[in-house]
């Protein structure tokens, strides 16, 4: 249907190729990396999107350059800086020469995308549970790196919590089934602790009203904004719609709340926003908020779900993966009294599991990529790309390159292992620098979490190990990951 849509767009649009002919020649004579502005307007999006994003960068590497290249997606004309060298330049040079760009989908979706500085919130009633320090709320990053939420301290005192959802979650969804898809269950899952952790939200019918909408959202955060019936962007404003309103209901009960406790705070990011306010001593309304929360639960939604979901394919169908990941975490049992819930202590054992998610990100990266905006011109191999133009930074010019991995389509954890860990900025899944995924932790102990309780409790058959992967932007199994069940 989207297809259809767009193919009608192109045809309307074709008389205009002309008027755009000149879109190829430099700026005033400057030498622009090398590739294709694609159509008018539209540019490459169709390709970008429907051929898949690492398709699209490894074909355009091979044709134009192993460096750079130029072309133009979502409205947008784009530089891809490619390699390890790209990624350090990346990384050594956010916010001098690029600032954080939301592609023009995503800032229709959330209404408050656009930047708005602030300065220090009044400090909170004395009984307060958290301090509340000076944060800047036009990255919902900023709200929560500036008060700790994801330092390990913070994340030890969230690990009984993940832990006791996630054995409640084994024995409500899993036990008794021969037959399960893992991709559904895990996105509940991954929900249930987001809303628990981030908003103190514990009611499941909520929940479950809630994963009914994820899925739309994530397909179209990066979609074209086409907005007819049937359009991943049309499904995707409805979902936002629904979802903010539910989330301004969270706010709205958590006020309230509040304000009968003369001020009292839970430690999560949701009480956190809610004293937040601007140099005039105005907060963040509702709407503001749910959005915020919203692109919060959205990143600790989907890519950990997604994480999961390929561990148990890979895992399922590697016997000897298996059998070493079971036997570091029965290690970890015995040391621990029956009952007794995970701690910072156990996750530091788990390096052999924590090698087998970092070779799941690798061969199935849970993000592709993000975009930045270039503040100023800059030379980069030879090329000068403008200020106002974008760039986009993936996972994908190294992640399955034979220069930086041996064997890249095998699917081998000990390729992190002593001298086997791979060369600077080669493996890089959550970005790096001032811009290194402040949620790194908190999915690193969702996802040990998980593997800890769920391999102690089962061995897993792969139904279709030949299971495509879907998706642009962020991947799925097209059939769930269906497994069959051997409880221990």
């Amino acid at each position: 249907m989207e297809f259809l849509y767009l193919s009608i767009i192109l045809a309307s649009l074709s008389i205009l190729i002309t008027i755009f002919s000149l879109r190829h020649r430099s700026n005033d004579g400057v030498k622009l990396p090398p590739g294709s502005f694609g159509w008018p307007i539209i540019g490459e999006s169709i390709e970008f999107l429907f051929g898949k994003p690492e398709n699209f960068v490894n074909y355009r590497m091979t044709k134009y350059s192993q460096e750079i290249f130029k072309t133009k997606i979502f409205g947008e004309k784009t530089a891809v800086i490619c390699g390890p060298n790209g990624n350090k330049f990346l990384f050594s040079n956010e916010r001098k020469i690029f600032t954080g760009f939301l592609p023009h989908s995503k800032q229709k979706l959330f209404l408050s995308s656009k930047p708005e500085p602030v300065a220090a919130p009044p400090v909170p009633p004395p009984h307060a549970v958290v301090a509340v320090a000076a944060v800047a709320v036009d990255d919902v990053k900023e709200v929560i790196r500036t008060p700790g939420f994801f330092k390990p301290e913070a994340l030890s005192s969230y690990l009984g919590i993940i832990d006791s959802i996630s054995q409640q979650h084994l024995k409500t969804q899993w036990e008794g089934k021969d037959e399960l898809k893992v991709y559904p269950l895990a996105k509940t899952l991954t929900l249930s602790i987001a809303c628990r952790i981030f908003l103190g939200m514990e009611n499941p019918d909520r929940i479950t009203r809630l994963v009914r909408y994820f899925d739309d959202v994530t397909l179209g955060l990066h979609s074209i904004m086409v907005n007819f019936p049937g359009t991943n962007f049309y499904r995707a404003s409805k979902a936002v719609d629904a979802i903010r309103r539910e989330l301004m209901a969270v706010v709205r009960e958590r006020r309230a709340a509040m304000l009968g406790s003369g001020g009292a705070m839970k430690q999560d990011i949701l009480s956190h926003m809610i004293v937040v306010s601007d140099p005039t001593g105005k907060g963040m309304g509702e709407a503001e908020i749910a959005d915020k929360i919203m692109g919060l639960l959205v990143a600790g939604y989907a890519n950990v779900a997604v994480t999961i979901s390929f561990f148990m394919k890979f895992v399922g169908e590697s016997p000897d993966i298996y059998n070493k990941v079971l036997s570091e975490q029965l290690e970890i049992s015995k040391d621990k009294k029956t009952g007794k819930l995970l701690d910072w202590n156990d996750m530091s054992k788990m390096k052999y599991s924590w090698n087998v998610m970092c070779e799941v990100m690798r061969v199935v990266p849970p993000q592709q990529g993000t975009f930045r905006e270039v503040l100023t011109d800059f030379t980069y191999a030879g090329y000068t790309i403008p200020k106002g133009w974008k760039v986009y930074w993936t996972v994908n010019t190294t992640n399955k390159n034979s220069k930086y991995f041996r064997d890249p389509e095998k699917f081998d954890p000990s390729r992190y292992e002593g001298g086997e860990a791979p060369a600077p900025y080669t493996y890089v899944p959550f970005g790096g620098g001032p811009r290194l995924c402040p949620g790194k932790e908190y999915a690193r102990l969702v996802v040990l979490t998980f593997i800890h309780n769920v391999v102690k409790k089962y061995k897993w058959e792969v139904l279709f190990p030949k299971e495509k992967v879907l998706g642009d932007m962020v991947p799925m199994p097209e059939k769930g990951v269906p497994i069959r069940l051997h409880p221990h």
